[in-house]
């Protein structure tokens, strides 16, 4: 876009916060999400960085506009280092008398507000730089009179802006230049010349070129080349196409100069590359984080909120970064991972994940087995042998546990049993299926106990799991099974020793009746379920059949 325009009649700008940051040449990388509009003003000293993924030069006075969504990258300070402020502010709709009454409405996702700017003009330098250090020190008056104060001071700093950089011209070579790079970035493969670039911006190649140098700092050769090379990365690590696809799809028309330039800039082929950075990827897993451990793979961030406490994986999850329920996009961006790896639980923030670094959704499936989830992870960061030796090796464990149970006098196919957990006080429960945790692989799959009717259909369907159920319809699932296992997640079976309902079970009547921890038995990682296994194991031969 092509300059900044306020709507000033419809919508209030309000100061968010705002901070003060120093990179040093040691100190090459930094990474923000930006939640709100945000203004970054170079203070001191010369960089590089990126905002969603566009090169852009920072440089002491320069200024840019980041929307909310974005992600700013600092990815190199020169030797004087670099310095700049970043002020956030929020914008909001002020809705007419039609539009449900009078007061604020956040903005439509659509909704343009703030027109673009890749470089903002600032000057004079020395006026600029004391209403930003002005801001900044009354950066916590946001109430009362102080903070009224520092709403105008941002309404001055914002028709400064204005002022120096309204008007300009839709033909103004610089902006025809930032267009063309934006095309760029949205579709690599259709620009392959830069006499393609220089006839979007509808300039000479000559000017073109001086003019992207300026915007970059770098020529758009070099630029066009890292931009496809990155994409070819992204490709090569979270994808198992053959070579030409992927050559083709990062924009090189020949599989053979990609390969040979490939080779110059990264120091090995590209299928080295693969062997080699699968084999040492830094990956956040908001889910899988378990399936990752199992095949010898520590995240470096994961879902613990959620996912986290399994018993079994206690001491690896121990310097794991909890990045949360709701994960923190700064948390993720600060690890700076090469891959991240989720379930279509947050599927509406893949785009926001996606800037940070390549990202790979295995959507939930309650017919696909932990078998399955473990070799399509194993097979995505190039260790399938480890998956296999899990399934192998939990295969001949489950064996052995099942001639342990025949000797005991415990045949699986005769012994019917349920999985369920006690909730609302004991007035609710929700039964489980072989595929959702709490056991049920290790019970039905692993040791053979058969599964009665009711629970057999939640596993054929792939439903997996029925909650809220009102107790009194527990003997539709458990009347007849020999073994009831009652998973403790807040609530035991202390609360229904005392129901007729609960003592005319005939797990209950035979003491057959297992009370189950929610660290032992809860997860559903295969390190978890192997460890489940042989702890229900031995807990039904010490009971006896």
């Amino acid at each position: 876009m092509k300059h900044i325009e306020l709507s000033f009649r419809s919508h209030l700008f309000t100061f968010v916060d705002m901070d003060y940051r120093a990179c040093s040449p040691e100190n090459l990388s930094q990474k923000l999400f930006v939640h709100h509009y945000s203004l970054i003003a170079v203070m001191q000293g010369r960089g590089a960085g990126r905002i969603d993924g566009k090169r852009i030069r920072l440089i002491k006075g320069h200024c840019f506009l980041a929307a909310p969504g974005a992600l700013l990258e600092v990815d190199g300070a020169e030797s004087e280092g670099l310095a700049f402020y970043r002020l956030a502010f929020r914008i909001e709709r002020i809705a007419s008398t039609e539009e449900q009454g009078i007061g604020l409405k956040e903005p439509d996702a659509e909704e343009e507000i703030l027109r673009l700017e890749d470089k903002l003009h600032v000057q004079p330098f020395g006026q600029w730089a004391s209403m930003l250090e002005e801001l900044y020190r009354h950066r916590e008056h946001k109430t009362g009179l102080e903070g009224y104060r520092q709403h105008i001071r941002l309404q001055e700093l914002l028709y400064y802006l204005c002022e120096r950089n309204d008007g300009q011209s839709e033909r103004n070579p610089r902006s025809a230049v930032s267009g063309s790079i934006d095309k760029l970035h949205e579709d690599i493969t259709r620009i392959a010349s830069v006499k393609q670039l220089a006839q979007l911006a509808n300039i000479g190649v000559r000017q073109y070129t001086y003019l992207f140098k300026e915007l970059t700092g770098r020529s758009p050769v070099d630029y066009m080349t890292e931009l496809r090379m990155n994409e070819a990365k992204k490709r090569l690590l979270v994808s198992n196409d053959d070579l030409n696809t992927i050559a083709r799809n990062a924009g090189f028309q020949d599989v053979y100069y990609f390969s040979r330039r490939f080779k110059q800039m990264v120091g090995m082929a590209p299928k080295h590359f693969v062997a080699k950075r699968r084999r040492e990827l830094r990956i956040v897993a908001l889910y899988y984080a378990g399936i990752l451990m199992s095949i010898g793979v520590k995240p470096l961030g994961a879902n613990l909120t959620w996912w986290g406490g399994s018993e079994s994986l206690k001491e690896q999850e121990r310097d794991i970064v909890d990045v949360g329920a709701q994960p923190s996009l700064e948390k993720i961006a600060g690890l700076e991972p090469d891959l991240i790896l989720m379930n279509d639980t947050h599927s509406q923030y893949y785009g926001q994940f996606s800037k940070i670094a390549p990202t790979v959704i295995i959507p939930y499936d309650g017919k696909r087995g932990i078998y399955e989830d473990i070799r399509l992870v194993g097979e995505l960061i190039d260790r399938p042998q480890a998956a296999e030796q899990f399934v192998a090796r939990y295969e001949l464990k489950a064996e052995k546990a099942r001639a342990a149970l025949t000797e005991a006098g415990i045949t699986g196919g005769d012994s019917p049993a349920t999985i369920i957990r006690l909730e609302g006080g004991g007035s609710q429960f929700s039964v489980f299926g072989d595929n959702y945790g709490r056991s049920g692989w290790a019970v039905y799959r692993g040791l053979g106990l058969a599964a009665p009717a009711k629970v057999r259909q939640l596993i054929e369907s792939g439903t997996q799991i029925v909650q809220g159920l009102p107790i009194d319809r527990l003997p539709e699932y458990a009347e007849s099974s020999r073994y009831l296992f009652v998973v403790n997640e807040g609530e035991g079976i202390g609360l229904m020793r005392d129901r007729d309902l609960w003592n005319g079970l005939a797990a209950v009547r035979g003491d057959r009746v297992f009370e189950l921890g929610k660290e032992q038995f809860a997860y559903f990682d295969p390190v978890s379920v192997e460890a489940q296994l042989e702890l229900l194991t031995e807990m039904l031969i010490v009971r006896g059949g």
